[in-house]
């Protein structure tokens, strides 16, 4: 009796000590990405209203890097990962915090330039952070990565939103900037809370020029000034 017990253990044993898959790595966001969007507290810009001249200070509040994982059901386990970061601004114009988060739009398994003719893999959402909500409200697609230079993409992405990133530097103010993405929403977006519904993206500058729609009123917004910590 005792030598089936020990035969039953041998089988046993195996199984109960299987080790559990271990979790793929972490896909890296692209360096050019955060170049665009990602910056540390301290950082700020001053725009000027080219209407009214009125200027608008901008600061960021907080930034939060931390790792997506996407869990496969069916197998039971994580099978994707990513980094991801969450950044808050403030407007001295007021409102909520605005919250700009990554999210990635393809599987891993797909570089993040595979899809440059028009479907981008990583996009950074817009949102709105309230004191007294348990989450955050809203959600906008407002930057692309990556889609094709010098080239209108078909339609809108996602349904929401145009595109174009420039080759030739765009001047801007009393500026000229290189590798801009500029980015139009519809104007279904516009009069929320003054939102930006049209967007120009330069590299390690971030946003210098943004149109609102506040009260029914169109307001353009260009950088005048920035101190820009990365």
């Amino acid at each position: 009796m005792n030598r089936w017990r020990w035969l039953s253990l041998l089988l046993v044993v195996p199984f109960a000590c299987k080790k559990p898959e271990p979790e793929p790595e972490a896909m890296p966001l692209p360096t050019e990405l955060k170049a665009y969007t990602l910056f540390e507290p301290g950082t700020y810009w001053i725009y000027q209203d080219s209407a009214s001249r009125q200027l608008d200070s901008v600061w960021v509040t907080h930034r939060e890097a931390f790792v997506t994982r996407r869990w496969d059901q069916q197998y039971n386990r994580v099978n994707e990962k990513y980094e991801n970061f969450r950044l808050l601004t403030q407007s001295s114009r007021g409102g909520p915090e605005r919250v700009y988060s990554v999210f990635r739009t393809c599987g891993l398994s797909i570089p993040e330039d595979a899809s440059i003719s028009g479907y981008p893999c990583w996009t950074i959402r817009r949102g709105l952070s309230l004191p007294n909500s348990t989450a955050d409200e809203g959600s906008t697609t407002v930057f692309p990565y990556r889609i094709a230079r010098d080239q209108a993409p078909v339609g809108y992405l996602f349904g929401e939103l145009k595109s174009y990133w420039h080759t030739a530097p765009v001047p801007i103010g009393n500026t000229t900037y290189a590798d801009v993405l500029e980015v139009n929403i519809p104007l279904s977006d516009r009069s929320e809370y003054g939102w930006p519904s049209h967007y120009y993206w330069a590299p390690h500058v971030g946003i210098v020029r943004q149109r609102t729609w506040y009260n029914d009123q169109p307001q353009t917004w260009t950088l005048v000034r920035s101190h820009i910590v990365q």
